[in-house]
């Protein structure tokens, strides 16, 4: 929820969302809002339409996966970046190393040869995969691959952070950290929207959580009480 003389990064108003050929609406008459600094958890069922909140929250959909959007969205986050649960679609397809790939975005922006190789390192060393920056993104692990993509969204120093089940790949004790890494990441400022079945590390980090039901909000208020 957004503090008063507080401009939220992304808000919604009585939005819908239908996919092609789909008669019935994916989203249905949501009404919020994410303000900076804020760690909003997303849950519910399979199908209840989290994933597709997270598209319209960063105005991804319909822009690059089609469909209509219906009522208003306001975004005003100046560079989102979002993380799939599933890393190897998200790959460039361009790039033969590691260092080269979490670059590709930054570097596509226009931004300075040396900020970005200073970026870089920073994010290899946050997800811990500074020892992979020379191998070939293709021929990594899951795991390995997720906290590459990870580094990617974050080198585009996002204020809007939006993360589709980013666990799914990790060991435990990697998503523990990927969680912690949430904290910091909304301590500088970032909203960070996250959409897990992974309620019991969301409760630990998250401020908020929305619960979904067949695409509308069944639940808005403090993790601790919706999650717990």
């Amino acid at each position: 929820m957004t503090t008063p003389g507080t401009t939220p990064l992304v808000r919604l108003r009585n939005a819908s969302f239908h996919y092609a050929g789909d008669e019935h609406a994916a989203l249905a008459g949501l009404m919020l809002e994410v303000a900076p600094g804020e760690i909003v958890a997303l849950a519910g069922p399979p199908g209840s339409g989290t994933s597709t909140l997270l598209l319209v929250l960063g105005g991804y959909a319909p822009r690059l996966v089609g469909g209509t959007l219906s009522g208003e969205r306001d975004l005003h986050a100046r560079q989102p970046a979002i993380v799939f649960a599933t890393p190897w679609t998200q790959l460039t397809g361009l790039c033969g190393a590691v260092a080269s790939e979490i670059a590709f975005g930054p570097a596509s922006h226009g931004r300075p040869r040396d900020a970005i190789r200073d970026n870089v390192a920073r994010q290899m060393d946050r997800l811990g995969v500074s020892h992979l920056e020379g191998r070939d993104p293709a021929t990594l692990s899951g795991g390995e691959l997720q906290r590459v993509i990870v580094a990617s969204a974050l080198a585009l120093e996002p204020d809007l952070l939006l993360l589709d089940d980013p666990a799914a790949e990790l060991d435990p004790a990697a998503a523990d950290r990927l969680y912690e890494l949430l904290r910091e990441i909304a301590a500088g400022g970032a909203a960070v929207v996250v959409a897990t079945p992974d309620t019991a590390r969301a409760v630990r980090v998250a401020s908020r959580a929305i619960v979904l039901a067949q695409g509308r909000v069944t639940a808005d208020g403090p993790a601790v009480e919706l999650l717990a």
